[in-house]
């Protein structure tokens, strides 16, 4: 008898280890990128509880009433859960992002200090991002209203997180999973598109009144540029994040190619001391993204580099052969 309880034993860890050997496998792949989600996750979720962003304790559950006052979750919460779940969106993203017709007719909310118009929706989840003020954020609470702050909006690696979390936070981790399948997918296709066409040095650079912004590593234009097919310049001189340029110092850089927004290029070669960029020059090149997306750090920055590669490729068609 004892020798079959033993026997048994045996036969469960073999089966663990097993299993265990093949998750981590699993895990390993994609650059590591599951691993870490992985552990995220592990540190997170206690007995029932997932913690925010800010370290606040909300009970996993299916909510049925959804509010988003983030962004990114308005286009991922649309892709896991219901339709008549997600009762409320930002109005950023009804207005002012490109694929605003995905939401139909749904009730938007204009910041998340409109108290009363949430409210009004009687939500019984709150999804939020790190720009929320914590003192509206506590009168929801005191509502009996669970509020999650999704966090920093960086690109690939945070919206990878965001849709694990979400698919934990709503019990939807098999249609998270599935949601995740697809985005990495979309993102190996651009960049084994890169990579076969040959990566350009390139500098993303936008005007915000009358200062010259730009976008690099620890932000998710490094992403966008790395799965549009191109170097990233700034990144190789040394920025990060969302470096305010002034005219010297872009001139430094002097990059042959310029991503910007729709209707950009013409106004940055205006300048008097930019005028002299090689970007500006009859050799150079400069690519305006259209529709707004590399403003979108979410899945929207799969179409932003899909547009730049578009415009990478036509260039490398029309280029006479050597």
């Amino acid at each position: 008898m004892r020798s079959d309880w033993l026997n048994g034993a045996a036969l469960l860890l073999a089966l663990f280890l097993s299993a265990w050997g093949s998750l981590r496998q699993a895990s390993e792949s994609s650059h590591g990128q599951t691993l870490v989600l992985t552990e995220v996750l592990e540190s997170r979720l206690q007995e029932g509880r997932l913690l925010d962003a800010r370290g606040v304790e909300v009970e996993v559950g299916p909510y049925e009433r959804i509010v988003s006052l983030n962004t990114i979750a308005d286009h991922l919460l649309l892709d896991l859960v219901e339709p008549d779940r997600l009762v409320g969106i930002t109005r950023y993203t009804k207005s002012g992002h490109a694929d605003s017709w995905r939401f139909g007719d749904r009730v938007t909310v204009g910041r998340s200090e409109d108290l009363e118009e949430v409210l009004g929706l009687q939500p019984d989840l709150v999804v939020v991002s790190a720009f929320s003020d914590e003192a509206y954020m506590a009168r929801l609470r005191e509502r009996g209203i669970a509020v999650f702050d999704l966090g920093d909006m960086r690109g690939v690696d945070s919206t990878l997180e965001d849709i694990r979390l979400l698919g934990v936070l709503l019990e939807l981790e098999e249609r998270a999973e599935t949601l995740i399948r697809s985005f990495r997918r979309e993102l190996e296709a651009l960049e084994k598109r890169g990579e076969a066409r040959g990566r350009p040095w390139g500098l993303y650079l936008n005007i915000v009144a009358d200062s010259f912004f730009g976008g690099t590593r620890s932000s998710s234009y490094a992403d966008m540029l790395h799965y549009g097919g191109v170097q990233d310049l700034a990144e190789a001189h040394g920025y990060v994040e969302w470096p305010r340029y002034n005219p010297e110092q872009i001139l430094e850089m002097n990059p042959d190619l310029l991503v910007t927004q729709s209707g950009m290029g013409e106004v940055i070669c205006a300048h008097s001391t930019l005028a002299r960029l090689a970007a500006c020059s009859d050799s150079g090149t400069i690519l305006e993204l259209r529709g707004d997306y590399q403003l979108d750090p979410g899945r929207g920055l799969v179409r932003a580099a899909s547009q730049i590669q578009s415009m990478l490729d036509s260039m490398a068609s029309s280029s006479p052969s050597p």
